[in-house]
């Protein structure tokens, strides 16, 4: 049965408080557009093996191999080739990363959770390997996938795209970030023009977006130049290969450069969902949860850096957070626009027509300290507010307006925020 319960449980052995009980399984295709999952909602497959916390925005996270249910109903892996040792702390981070990307943006992503141990599932590999043969545990991995599947046709349905991310730890003595976009290290060896080529855009879990992103920049550049997605790690302090500080792995060094799960879930195959498979080192990521929330803080910065630099939606991708002193609902004209994203030397705050006589505009960076705060009042016409932002450390910033409504209206005190990113 599928089994709705609270958001976002940053404890994978807290007790889980059971709502209610939403659908019997009764195929292997009861995902497929019978469900309309609802963004922040937490719903779990048969048995609880497998979690899904629907998004609200086309961000779509997996962890594929840090589970500890280890039931005596499915039988420990054993095969020439199976992998049977957890990723250590990538649930954890994948958690954290939900939180921080909900802060980023206003709403959730989805992310998906293989809770069984990878001894018992490997959610990561072809079916008759990750199961092999076993009932229980082909239901799990077919509810895994078919999540992923959901989130994606959600991300299509509202923005017309949409990024995976697939988070796995590995062992390898260099301490950095292994992003696999399905190319080998000795492709990635290759000459820009190269990979520039149909041929290797063809190869690569990025092949809709080296195609059609919103700066028009190269393959080449999507993968090792300076907004690159390693590249924007890397400045917040964490190596990764590919990237502009290290472009490629150097012959010799060991190198993850994607699975299963982005092979069948990016557009290597085609759609415009793209993907990449995050490998974390241990030391500064994985060894300690203070580490994990720190990564998790920096990796979606990082994440909120790429997809407002590369992509362009269908509609628009920033969910706001409105809050209201008195409970009034805020004008569908009473949004506010924030441009350009990123920002460098100015942002431009697009204020609208309304009813209101004057604004209160603050701007906190991403630990809450107040950084810009001025009233400004309007005409009936929208304006724009310009805001110098040469001074602001590179980084992402919350834009908070409050609504100052005439005291015949009863005085109204609303609250809405957007994000805002400044990059020099």
């Amino acid at each position: 049965m599928l089994v709705l319960a609270s958001f976002f449980n940053p404890s994978r052995n807290a007790v889980i408080c059971t709502l209610f009980v939403m659908i019997f399984l009764v195929s292997g295709s009861w995902l497929q557009g019978q469900v309309r999952y609802l963004s922040g909602q937490t719903y779990f497959g048969r048995n609880n093996y497998i979690e899904y916390i629907a998004g609200g925005i086309p961000i779509i996270i997996s962890a594929a191999h840090d589970g500890d249910m280890n039931p005596a109903s499915i039988p420990t892996r054993r095969c020439l080739n199976c992998v049977t040792v957890a990723d250590v702390g990538t649930q954890d981070i994948v958690r954290f990363l939900g939180l921080s990307l909900q802060k980023l943006f206003g709403c959730p992503p989805h992310i998906v959770i293989n809770r069984l141990h990878r001894r018992k599932l490997d959610a990561n590999r072809e079916i008759s390997e990750a199961a092999l043969g076993n009932p229980e545990a082909e239901q799990a991995w077919r509810e895994f996938h078919q999540f992923i599947d959901s989130a994606k046709q959600s991300s299509l349905r509202s923005f017309g795209t949409g990024l995976y991310l697939d988070i796995h730890g590995h062992g390898h003595d260099i301490q950095r970030l292994e992003l696999g976009y399905l190319l080998r290290d000795d492709e990635l060896r290759l000459p820009d023009d190269s990979l520039n080529s149909p041929r290797y855009i063809g190869f690569s879990s990025m092949r809709n977006l080296a195609t059609r992103n919103a700066r028009g920049i190269s393959h080449s550049e999507l993968l090792r130049g300076e907004r690159a997605f390693g590249s924007l790690l890397a400045v917040r302090g964490y190596p990764s290969v590919p990237s502009k500080q290290d472009p490629f792995p150097n012959p010799g060094e060991e190198y993850f450069d994607g699975g299963y799960n982005t092979v069948r879930h990016s557009s290597y195959r085609g759609g415009t969902i793209d993907g990449l498979q995050i490998e974390a080192n241990f030391m500064g990521i994985r060894d300690s949860r203070a580490a994990m929330q720190r990564f998790a803080d920096s990796l979606a910065v990082a994440v909120y850096q790429f997809v407002l630099q590369h992509y362009s939606f269908s509609n628009p991708f920033i969910c706001n957070t409105m809050t209201s002193t008195n409970d009034a609902d805020v004008d569908a004209q009473d949004v506010f626009t924030v441009y350009p994203q990123p920002a460098s030397e100015t942002v431009h705050i697009r204020l609208p027509k309304t009813r209101v006589e004057s604004y209160q505009i603050s701007i906190r960076d991403m630990v809450g300290t107040v950084v810009f705060n001025e009233k400004t009042s309007i005409d009936a016409a929208a304006s724009d507010f310009l805001i110098p932002t040469a001074k602001f450390p590179s980084g992402v910033y919350t834009v908070e307006i409050r609504h100052c409504y005439p005291r015949t209206a009863g005085a109204w005190n609303v609250v809405v925020r957007k994000a805002m990113i400044v990059v020099h």
